[in-house]
């Protein structure tokens, strides 16, 4: 490799922690010796590193979407905030399983052989997370509500409500498969144990689309190829989202549904908020050592900077 690059890796302070940038940084200067290392803060402008890195080709890597922070050259990949419905006809119309799913609308009727007995209620409206606003109906209860009737602080008041048909997965389960251009970095398989059945429950009830969330939970990272191969899959219909949280169901009969990605990029779950938690459920002090994370991290991005550094 002859031609220089620049590859600019854009923190986000209170998404990421710097260091995990630092130490992925010093990995890919170990390895790829023709490209420059860069880190920006998404909250400053970062006059120097921007001048300094414009001077050849180069590639702007950022979890979330851009802020304050902007190159003056290079092809950049960040975070995508779009709608869930935008989201859920783009992953559909890429071919892959994704549960059946249409927006809620006046005078809506569910057809239960398309959505079953049961029916989730989610939230369109892109910066809903958490389970913010999803409960569980029955299929033919489900009809449209005006914004309006919904509480203050509900996302239903932001953008329509979609029906998703439920997967019956026997015991409840859900598995995130983080991955960095298609390559699996990070894992987290929840499953309920013991969880009532449907038919003991009285919906709508709120906040079961995936796992009740008072039920004792197994908790454990994995690498069963299934999952794996199905993120690897979902990373080409939302390509310019590098960093993506592939939700995964496998169903009773083993047949495996993609819910969401996540592209908006606020899944960095080796420093997130939520980082503590993923350790003490795990049992671990290194979130990155199941798939030798920032090693997978320096490799790709050394491979996309070569390729489309402009």
């Amino acid at each position: 490799m002859d031609e220089r690059r620049s590859l600019i890796l854009v923190h986000s302070p209170g998404w990421q922690d710097r260091a995990d940038f630092e130490d992925i940084a010093a990995r890919i200067e170990k390895m790829a010796p023709d490209i420059d290392v860069f880190i920006a803060d998404n909250t400053s402008v970062c006059s120097l590193t921007r001048k300094r890195a414009a001077r050849q080709p180069t590639l702007v890597f950022s979890p979330i979407r851009l802020l304050t922070f902007r190159a003056l050259r290079g092809k950049v990949y960040q975070g995508q905030v779009m709608t869930k419905l935008t989201e859920m006809e783009r992953l559909q119309k890429a071919g892959l399983p994704v549960p059946a799913f249409e927006v809620i609308r006046p005078g809506c009727s569910l057809s239960p052989e398309q959505f079953g007995p049961y029916t989730i209620i989610k939230p369109s409206y892109e910066l809903s997370s958490w389970g913010d606003g999803i409960s569980l109906e029955r299929t033919e209860d489900v009809r449209y509500r005006d914004p309006a009737e919904f509480p203050d602080g509900h996302p239903g008041r932001m953008g329509p409500m979609i029906a998703q048909r439920y997967i019956d997965c026997g015991q409840p389960m859900t598995c995130r498969v983080l991955t960095l251009f298609g390559e699996p970095i990070f894992t987290y398989l929840r499953e309920a144990v013991n969880a009532p059945v449907l038919d003991q429950l009285s919906p709508p009830y709120q906040r079961t689309a995936f796992l009740p969330i008072d039920q004792e939970l197994k908790i454990s990272s994995t690498r069963d190829e299934d999952f794996l191969e199905l993120a690897r899959n979902a990373y080409q219909a939302i390509p310019e989202a590098a960093l993506q949280a592939c939700d995964i169901l496998r169903d009773r009969n083993g047949e495996l549904y993609l819910l969401e990605v996540n592209p908006g990029g606020g899944t960095w779950m080796f420093s997130s908020p939520y980082a503590s938690a993923y350790r003490q459920a795990l049992g671990t002090d290194d979130l990155t050592a199941e798939f030798d994370a920032f090693s997978v991290c320096a490799r790709v991005l050394i491979e996309k900077t070569r390729q489309e550094a402009i």
